[in-house]
This record gives structure tokens, C-alpha cells and sequence, in this order.
């Protein structure tokens, strides 16, 4: 069998609805010559059964690992050791892919063989009082701001497995920011990274990532040397949490979820 190009790497735990519609979104890609890894936490639900009945679903190649695992970090290293793809796209499982969006990045990757990641635009989706609105999240040409934020979403980044291994992949002692600080790391080794202008992936708003981290935004900051003696976005993320969890901030929210495109 002919090796991948592309590996969607996919960490799970007990989500067996959301796995349907992620593979239903692999299951509509007009490229099939990608495998998709699936990297179980030992669910309890029916998670890994939805898994193994797609296997006979879709014309692409399916793995399935099943193990208790330390947090998605570890499952997402786990997932990188039985990657045969040359990319690696890591999304989660609540998230899909556009239609036809993996045939756009192969016609990418193989135009910059060189590069470390490529990168797209996001679909950003908040779920409240059970309606979900999307707004689309552009991502720059330029990642100079990188070093202090996280100004791309890792579900629309795809990075090149040999450079994640010698990168030593993501460090776990990060909880919910190991995806940026691996980007960010990227950046800094000075590997190409190149925007593709076009919306990759859709997130879900509500996982961890979604949680405030300031302390951790900080510590990836420090481990990258992103600043020289204070680190000034720490305090201005200290700020922006006060101001959104005061009466402004619920306005303010309320307003972008008014210029908010309502989804399903």
C-alpha cells in the first residue's frame, strides 16, 4: 500500500456523536490518499465502536490505538509515533474538516516540501444557550506575533512529522497550550510556515483549550524566551479577563455573537 502524504491524527474520549461527524467530514474530502489516526483514552462509551464500524465506511485507511493516556497531549504524541504520513494535521474530535480542504493542502505541500507547517483559517464556533455561532477566525502572513499569543488554531495547522519528531513533539507539561508552544517552537527553529488563505477546520468553542491560561500562556512565553525581563502580554491577558468577566466584557461578547453567523 502506498504511504500517505497526510495523517489526520484524532485524540478521543468518550465522544462517540462528535467522532461521526468528524469522520463524516474525512468521509467527504475529494483526496483520499490519507489515513486517519485515531488515538482512544479507553472511552466507556461507544467511541471506538463508531471507529471501527467507519472503517468499512470510507475508502481512506483508519488506525485505531486504544489506552489510557496522560491528557490529550500524550494521546496527540502517541498519534505522532503511529503517523506514516509525511504531514501530520492533528484535529479534535469535536472539530471537521472543509470539504475538498485536503486536496488544497497536498497541492501546498508538495509546492513547499521544505516547510514545517502550513497553515489556514479557522471556523470559530461558541455554543451558548444551545445555539452554536461561527465567526471566521483569519489567520495572518505574518507570525511575528506568535512568540507572545497564539494567533493560528492547531486544528487548521498541518506540520511536517519529520520536523515535529526532531522537535521532540509536544511538551506535556503543558496542559492546554503544548499545541502553541510546538508552533511556536517551529517558528523559532526557523522552518517555513506558510498561510494558505483559506478556511481549514471549524473548532467548538468549550474544551479545554478554551478555559482561561493565563499562568500557562506565561510559561510558554518564558520557555521560548519570548521576552527579556517582564512579561508584558501576562498582564494584559490579566487585564482582558478582567474586563470580560465584568458587565463590559458580557456586552462586548453579546455584540460579536450579534455579527455572528448562527450554525448547526
Amino acid at each position: 500500500m502506498e504511504k500517505p502524504i497526510i495523517s489526520i491524527v484524532v485524540p478521543t474520549f468518550n465522544c462517540a456523536s462528535e467522532l461521526k461527524k468528524t469522520l463524516e467530514s474525512l468521509k467527504k474530502q475529494e483526496y483520499i490518499g490519507f489515513e486517519c489516526v485515531i488515538v482512544d483514552g479507553n472511552s466507556t462509551d461507544h467511541t471506538v465502536i463508531v471507529a471501527e464500524e467507519y472503517k468499512n465506511k470510507v475508502n481512506f485507511s483508519i488506525t485505531i490505538s486504544v489506552e489510557k493516556d496522560k491528557g490529550i497531549y500524550d494521546a496527540m504524541n502517541k498519534g505522532i509515533k503511529l503517523a506514516s504520513g509525511e504531514w501530520i494535521w492533528f484535529i479534535n474530535s469535536d472539530d471537521y474538516i472543509t470539504e475538498g480542504l485536503i486536496d488544497t493542502i497536498l497541492t501546498t505541500v508538495k509546492k513547499y516540501p521544505n516547510a514545517g507547517c502550513v497553515y489556514g483559517n479557522m471556523e470559530y464556533v461558541r455554543i451558548i444557550n444551545g445555539k452554536c455561532y461561527m465567526e471566521v477566525k483569519n489567520a495572518p502572513d505574518s507570525l511575528t506575533g506568535l512568540k507572545n499569543e497564539m494567533i493560528i488554531g492547531h486544528p487548521s495547522t498541518v506540520c511536517k512529522t519529520e520536523v515535529i519528531k526532531y522537535l521532540g513533539g509536544f511538551d506535556c507539561n503543558f496542559k492546554i497550550a503544548a499545541d502553541w508552544d510546538l508552533l511556536l517552537r517551529i517558528y523559532n527553529a526557523g522552518y517555513q510556515m506558510i498561510h494558505v488563505d483559506k478556511t481549514l477546520s471549524r473548532f467548538y468553542c468549550g474544551g479545554a483549550s478554551s478555559k482561561n491560561h493565563n499562568r500557562e500562556r506565561h510559561l510558554v512565553r518564558k520557555k521560548n524566551h519570548s521576552y527579556k525581563l517582564i512579561d508584558f502580554h501576562w498582564i494584559k491577558d490579566i487585564i482582558k479577563e478582567v474586563i470580560l468577566s465584568s458587565f463590559l466584557g458580557k456586552m462586548i461578547i453579546k455584540n460579536h455573537i450579534a455579527v455572528s453567523q448562527e450554525v448547526k
